[in-house]
């Protein structure tokens, strides 16, 4: 076999499965611009792609073990947990020079699938499930923008649950705004609690479905739906309203508050 005279040049291979925004959805967790990525560190439970450049018989694909070591051909056991794969690569390539198997090896290490190092997104969310902290410094506002998550205002929600069973509630426009994003620590869990919202019909401009703000009253919830129709009556308002097991239909006044999962008929004049 021909020994490769190259250069050591060692890359991680890490796309990066962020979602893009929809500007245009409101809610939506935007794109953000982030300092420079922290290397990923290797864990057990992770899959590496081993390549050995012109030399098929060395590549292997390895899954790293309990004792965060992999077992590779010719080369044996290598430690990677806790390194990063370029510096997995890095001792790969020593060992290769210093059993003479090859003199100047190029070597590329690539995590082929993310194991030890996850975080569970779940709620109210477009696609929940498990993603990888596939770098480091990755925060709350990235991993729920490749969940696909829509953040309404007022009274939304993410619970961020740690591995050690602590837990933070962070209202949805205080992460919006940048003021509460946090950066994500393995096995975290996030759950996504959709905003409260009303519906309003009737003899109003824009019938609907709405969030539901704090202090939110008949009167702004109408001009929320661009205010009553010619035909509209303010003074009737019908209200069916979910308390427990059973609905109840109540007449409102225009400083009566809104609660969540109101459904508001305005009503149109007598005459």
């Amino acid at each position: 076999m021909s020994r490769a005279a190259c250069a050591l040049a060692l890359f991680v291979s890490v796309a990066s499965p962020v979602a893009q925004a929809q500007t245009a959805t409101p809610g939506a967790i935007p794109a953000v611009s982030r300092s420079e990525d922290v290397a990923y560190l290797v864990g057990a439970g992770d899959v590496l792609a081993v390549t050995v450049y012109r030399a098929p018989d060395y590549n292997s694909v390895v899954e790293v073990a309990e004792d965060g070591t992999v077992v590779l051909n010719a080369v044996g056991r290598v430690q990677a947990s806790g390194m990063t794969p370029a510096q997995v690569g890095n001792e790969i390539m020593r060992r290769l020079q210093s059993g003479g198997i090859f003199r100047d090896p190029l070597v590329n290490v690539m995590v082929q699938t993310y194991r030890s190092r996850t975080v569970s997104v779940l709620g109210a969310v477009g696609k929940p499930g498990e993603y990888p902290l596939d770098r480091g410094g990755l925060t709350i506002t990235e991993m729920l923008a490749r969940a696909g998550a829509t953040l309404g205002v007022g009274g939304g929600t993410v619970r961020v649950v740690r591995r050690d069973g602590t837990q933070q509630d962070l209202p949805a426009d205080q992460l919006l705004a940048g003021a509460a994003n946090q950066m994500l620590q393995p096995h975290d869990t996030l759950i996504v609690t959709e905003s409260a919202t009303f519906y309003i019909s009737g003899e109003v401009q824009r019938p609907g479905n709405f969030p539901l703000e704090p202090g939110l009253t008949m009167e702004r919830a109408i001009a929320l739906a661009g205010g009553i129709t010619q035909r509209g009556a303010r003074s009737r308002l019908k209200v069916t309203r979910h308390e427990g097991a059973a609905d109840a239909i109540i007449r409102a006044k225009l400083q009566d508050p809104v609660k969540p999962r109101d459904l508001i008929l305005v009503g149109a004049r007598l005459f």
